[in-house]
């Protein structure tokens, strides 16, 4: 099959992860340098939500270095919105000068007002936002609970956080503390073209300080979906990566089984049940609910809905997120049937 991390991400090992510094919390010009294509990405995502009122906050830029342009922003949604611009809060802006990182990540505000910080590299971090027009703010601390899991190409990692911060939503105000799992890319070429593969599902959740996973997978053919005839996957394809967080350690995914069924208006996923194996033997049985969801289109060439999800493992219940990313032959082949 085309693998799906030439369009995303460059596909890790299994079985390890890579050590890092704490200039893994800023730009990286040296390694962008590397890549001579204008595609070539730097990302930063700190999100948040609140699951008691079935919100979900997406903070995110993407910075293209070699065109010296930043898309980013905010979207905040609260349940199921049938089109982003239905989202209670979106201010996702392409086409920005990433003038506005002149001082690296340590202290940003993009042209539509979004704000984020590094506090203290690998450990907290601030953003905040207010739209007053809209009745719209918000100001949240981010606070690490464990160390990076960084991908063996050590280009990307993610880290589950604390969050605890303010939001107004369309004039109400919510207080919260919860958690989410942040990330960071950057020094590859992240291609907009079309990809002849089924979606991916890139699923976060964080259950306490002392557990959390992110797992990035295709639905495994085993569990019949309904692209089976149209796209030639194996069960060795359908894991891309992930790690369990677990009794003070990072373990690598080195198998997985997840199905999703999806709404077939919106194509939406509707709950997920995820089977993971991690290197050291660990054997989690996932089930998730989604609890909100709203599309979002990073690229024009690819639609994503993003889902804030209540899982269940092992007696206890986290919450976390499901990108599930689409690609043209996978919709129209979910339109056809």
């Amino acid at each position: 099959m085309a693998d799906p991390q030439a369009y995303f991400l460059n596909r890790p090992s299994r079985d390890r992860l890579a050590s890092y510094d704490s200039r893994a919390d800023l730009l990286h010009p040296e390694e962008n340098a590397k890549v001579q294509h204008y595609a070539c990405t730097e990302t930063q995502y700190l999100g948040f939500s609140i699951p008691e009122a079935d919100i979900h906050a997406l903070n995110y830029i993407w910075h293209h270095p070699k065109m010296q342009t930043v898309m980013g922003g905010t979207l905040i949604f609260q349940g199921f919105k049938p089109m982003t611009l239905a989202a209670e809060l979106i201010d996702m802006r392409q086409y920005m000068s990433d003038a506005s990182l002149a001082n690296d990540l340590h202290d940003y505000t993009l042209d539509n007002g979004y704000r984020a910080r590094v506090l203290e590299p690998l450990k907290r971090f601030r953003v905040s936002y207010t739209d007053a027009q809209r009745n719209n703010a918000f100001d949240v601390e981010l606070e690490a609970v464990m160390p990076l899991a960084m991908w063996s190409t050590g280009r990307h990692f993610e880290q589950a956080c604390k969050t605890k911060g303010e939001l107004l939503l369309r004039g109400k105000r919510y207080q919260f503390n919860g958690y989410t799992i942040r990330d960071r890319s950057w020094g590859e070429a992240r291609m907009e073209d079309q990809a002849r593969i089924p979606g991916t599902t890139w699923m976060t959740g964080t259950f306490s300080e002392h557990f959390a996973f992110n797992c990035n997978a295709i639905d495994h053919p085993d569990g019949n979906p309904l692209w089976k005839d149209s796209f030639r996957i194996t069960g060795d394809d359908a894991l891309l990566g992930g790690w369990v967080w677990a009794n003070g350690k990072i373990s690598p995914i080195v198998k997985a089984r997840k199905v999703i069924p999806r709404d077939r208006r919106t194509l939406f996923p509707t709950q997920v049940e995820l089977a993971i194996t991690t290197v050291d033997g660990g054997e989690y049985e996932l089930q998730g609910k989604v609890k909100a969801a709203c599309p979002f289109n990073p690229w024009m060439n690819c639609y994503t809905p993003i889902c804030l999800v209540e899982w269940s493992c092992k007696g206890q219940v986290g919450w976390g997120e499901a990108q599930d990313i689409q690609w043209n032959d996978f919709v129209t082949e979910y339109a056809r049937s």
